[in-house]
């Protein structure tokens, strides 16, 4: 799943406003995630500008934390160029350098690629010399996959096991992955009596590999119920979504 942040460039000179750029993103990569293997030191991507004007272009890795400054960033990954423009319809070829030799072997690790768009200032209408700029943050997932894992990442979804547990404020949905994989979500369902009670979703919702997470859900009243189960859509290495359900255990 790709992230979108927004923020705004404002400059004020009249009353009138002018966007030059509505709230999506318009620099697009060819993929939603890369996956770096083991023995691999750099990957391609390209990035396309959909816009109908040029863009500045920024670029940086980090861990997902999304407010760090990109001279900030602490990652095993650098993205080159780090700095470009991008005319409109143009493409811009994008070179993903790693150094692997302080990550685990033993399981998956994660960081995020930014590509920070920042559209022009100058207005476009001679008259009109407010401007409200939008600058768009897109966000995706490069993972690094060690080689020798003890199961292929098909394999990831079969091993899940869920667990319901109730805490003060309401229900919590707790995700079991024993794999070396992180598990992407799209969605999560808790499934009680035919009704299905779905995990709001938010910009993240992945579980890291050899690790749990918990899932807040909304506001239910399970006293009673029986044959709980969980239905999910998990995001495989293509971008691809797929559907699965099982049991889950009342803690």
């Amino acid at each position: 799943m790709i992230k979108f942040k927004i923020a705004l460039l404002v400059s004020c000179a009249y009353l009138a406003v002018s966007v030059v750029q509505s709230a999506a993103a318009g620099v697009m990569p060819e993929k939603t995630r890369l996956i770096f293997h083991e023995g691999q030191s750099h990957r391609s991507l390209m990035l396309a500008n959909t816009n109908a004007y040029p863009v500045v272009v920024q670029t940086w890795v980090d861990n997902g934390e999304g407010n760090q400054a990109p001279e900030n960033a602490v990652s095993t990954m650098v993205a080159l160029p780090s700095v470009f423009r991008l005319q409109a319809g143009a493409i811009q070829g994008l070179r993903i350098v790693q150094d692997a030799s302080s990550l685990p072997k033993d399981r998956e690790s994660v960081s995020w690629l930014n590509i920070y768009e920042i559209p022009p200032t100058k207005a476009v209408a001679p008259l009109i010399a407010t401007q409200v700029a939008v600058a768009m943050n897109t966000q995706m997932k490069v993972f690094y996959r060690p080689a020798n894992l003890p199961i292929p990442p098909e394999k990831m979804a079969a091993s899940l096991t869920f667990s319901l547990k109730q805490q003060a404020g309401g229900w919590v949905l707790i995700c079991h992955n024993p794999s070396p994989y992180h598990a992407s979500f799209s969605s999560l369902r808790l499934v009680a009596q035919g009704h299905d009670y779905a995990k709001a979703k938010t910009q993240d919702m992945m579980t890291p590999p050899l690790s749990e997470k918990t899932y807040p859900l909304e506001s239910i009243n399970l006293a009673g119920q029986v044959g709980l189960a969980v239905s999910y859509t998990l995001i495989d290495d293509e971008g691809h979504y797929y559907d699965g359900n099982t049991t889950v255990q009342r803690l």
